[in-house]
């Protein structure tokens, strides 16, 4: 990560090793308010991220797993794997529950297209009885029996029957059924492809606020134990009743350490919330991440419009409502279909046979107990309520229109969204960009002003402000890149276009 030589390996080196104590109190005091003050800069946007949810709720994971900055394991475990942003998406996709719930849901609706293909055809029923009856004998002119010999002896009666009716022409009704289920299973496919892409983006960003309170960690590991020197330094001065140190440089030096505490546990806070979301996104327990400090992505913009029109055209969402405004017109299709009849080939097969019942061979003579039915003839079905189906008609117009204006509502919606997400991601790169050169200024400042001190041609204060300056341009620079890196993902989920071809760039 970031190493504070960056700043301190320019220095001279009587600056570096001060062999007085006059020259050293200074210069600890310098270090002590210039880290105070870098420290001290707002983390506000941190708060924002969206991990500190999935951190809080993982609190006791992260107990048990140690907060390392390197993720790596105790001596008693193996070392935890090294896994990047790639590694971590790939893991993301297979074990986050949400992936597999958007794959239920497109088998559901798969299965039900089927149903729609499937069903019509076989909507007959299969009917079977077994009964006993007592015994009776005679023909239609005469018998010994009477109606209801229940003195008989009684035989068994076995009964079976099948009938249905195959569609062959619904005047539409089947063709607008498919329709509608061939538009579920394209809602069900957009609707996977838009978690995985929110999958990808909360994955992206999760990395990106771990690589920054890792940059953050190494800064402060870096400036604090200074700074405690610098008081323990203070207060050896004042017991030594030293003219040159009073109670005001102890004060300054107990608030500076004292904030820039606080500030650490926030940090603290950012790691573990970060590594939190993403073992609940991968569902990797133990990992480490690349010991490389967070960079920006390289990535060349397009005109918005261009951003704009893939997202109009490629978005899940919109595949989604597209998918929603067939479904509700072929469900108008349906109810105008009402109004015409179904013609269908119906089909018929009823048996029942009774050993101890006479059987009557008189066709003309109805027998309930022997007797054997089939048929097969053209029918038509036709609902006479052609009155109430004109209001159906009128009601499912109604929602067609209404989904069609929610459509072009959304539309202009994802407009505005990508317009805000390319907005935010020039803002970010063109701050990223500012700081950056106000980090190389200020760098060159604070070396310049530190020579001068040793040359004695400038003032403490002046290095005080410049390594003042200097620090503060880091931390904004950090955060900036964290900043770009999330608006560049975020532009690319709400574009579709990519943004760059790689995420992350090699550190080796």
């Amino acid at each position: 990560m970031l190493k504070w030589s960056e700043a301190g390996g320019a220095l001279p080196g009587h600056l570096r090793s001060p062999t007085t104590a006059r020259v050293k109190r200074p210069l600890r005091l310098l270090l002590v308010s210039s880290v105070a003050f870098g420290a001290a800069l707002p983390l506000a946007a941190l708060a924002d991220d969206p991990t500190e949810a999935a951190g809080e709720a993982s609190a006791s994971a992260d107990a048990d797993e140690g907060g390392d900055s390197s993720g790596a394991g105790t001596a008693s475990e193996p070392e935890a794997p090294l896994m990047d942003l790639a590694a971590f998406d790939r893991a993301a996709e297979r074990a986050y529950p949400g992936m597999r719930a958007a794959d239920a849901r497109i088998r559901a609706a798969q299965a039900q297209l089927d149903e729609i293909w499937v069903s019509p055809f076989f909507q007959g029923q299969v009917t079977a009885g077994f009964t006993f009856a007592p015994e009776q004998h005679g023909s239609p002119i005469f018998s010994p029996d009477s109606q209801v010999p229940v003195e008989n002896p009684w035989q068994p009666v076995l009964q079976f029957g099948i009938e249905g009716v195959v569609p062959l022409w619904t005047f539409g009704k089947l063709g607008a059924a498919r329709e509608a289920g061939r538009a579920g299973v394209r809602a069900a496919e957009a609707d996977r492809h838009r978690v995985r892409q929110q999958l990808t983006f909360d994955v992206r960003r999760a990395y990106f606020a771990l690589q920054l309170a890792l940059d953050l960690q190494q800064m402060l590991r870096e400036t604090m134990p200074r700074l405690r020197e610098a008081m323990e330094h203070v207060e050896d001065q004042l017991a030594e009743g030293d003219p040159e140190v009073d109670e005001t440089d102890r004060y300054r030096l107990a608030a500076a350490l004292a904030e820039v505490e606080a500030r650490a546990a926030q940090i603290e806070h950012l790691e573990q919330s970060s590594r939190a979301a993403l073992r609940l996104l991968t569902g990797v327990r133990r990992f480490r991440v690349p010991d490389c400090p967070i960079t920006r992505v390289d990535a060349r913009l397009l005109p918005v419009e261009r951003y704009v029109e893939s997202a109009l055209s490629e978005r899940p969402e919109i595949r989604m409502l597209e998918a929603a405004v067939r479904a509700r017109e072929s469900s108008l299709d349906i109810q105008r279909a009402g109004f015409l009849p179904d013609i269908g080939l119906a089909y018929l097969f009823r048996t029942s046979y009774a050993p101890g019942i006479t059987d009557q061979t008189n066709p003309f003579v109805i027998d309930y107990a022997n007797y054997m039915q089939i048929g097969a003839g053209l029918v038509m079905r036709w609902s006479i309520d052609l009155w109430g189906n004109a209001y159906r008609v009128d009601r499912e117009s109604a929602l067609v229109d209404d989904v069609r204006a929610r459509s072009l509502e959304a539309r202009i919606g994802i407009e505005l969204e990508v317009t805000e997400a390319y907005n935010a991601a020039m803002e970010a790169r063109q701050r990223e960009e500012a700081y950056d050169r106000g980090r190389r200024e200020t760098r060159a400042w604070f070396i310049a002003s530190a020579q001068g001190v040793e040359l004695g041609t400038a003032e403490l204060d002046d290095m005080v402000d410049a390594s003042r300056q200097y620090l503060m341009a880091r931390y904004s620079h950090l955060q900036a890149i964290h900043d770009t890196n999330s608006a560049f993902a975020n532009l690319e989920r709400v574009s579709t276009v990519r943004v760059t071809e790689r995420w992350e760039p090699s550190c080796d």
